[in-house]
């Protein structure tokens, strides 16, 4: 079992990176109106031609076949629970890298799904 946390995690950690570059390939655009074709082509142009989302996706990727190798060696009933520890990796690095900040709701929050994640993957 500690080898099937091991891979979910490492999935979890590198999908969490790629949204994290997704997250700044978004930051980094203007604000488009989208309303006219050449705005959607002007938008769509810069957007390909970000190395942060090109990254991101590699990294979403890797994330998806490491996820695979632990659903293939795991019950989808453990797995993806643990899976859900995404969401703490996003609170705090979304903190950290993008400057987003932390209140007291969404901090009860994520240790409300961290419970929830112990209570499900204890009774394994």
């Amino acid at each position: 079992m500690v080898k099937i946390v091991l891979f979910v995690l490492l999935a979890e950690a590198v999908t969490v990176i790629g949204q994290i570059l997704f997250k700044k390939s978004a930051n980094s655009l203007e604000r488009y109106s989208l309303r006219s074709n050449g705005a959607r082509i002007r938008f769509l142009s810069e957007i390909f031609a970000r190395p942060s989302l090109w990254l991101g996706f590699l990294a979403i990727v890797i994330g998806l076949v490491i996820w695979l190798i632990a659903l293939a060696q795991g019950d989808l009933s453990l797995v993806f629970p643990i899976g859900s520890l995404q969401y703490i990796m996003i609170l705090f690095l979304a903190h950290i890298f993008l400057g987003e900040k932390i209140d007291k709701m969404k901090f009860i929050g994520t240790f409300l799904v961290v419970f929830g994640i112990v209570l499900i993957t204890t009774t394994h």
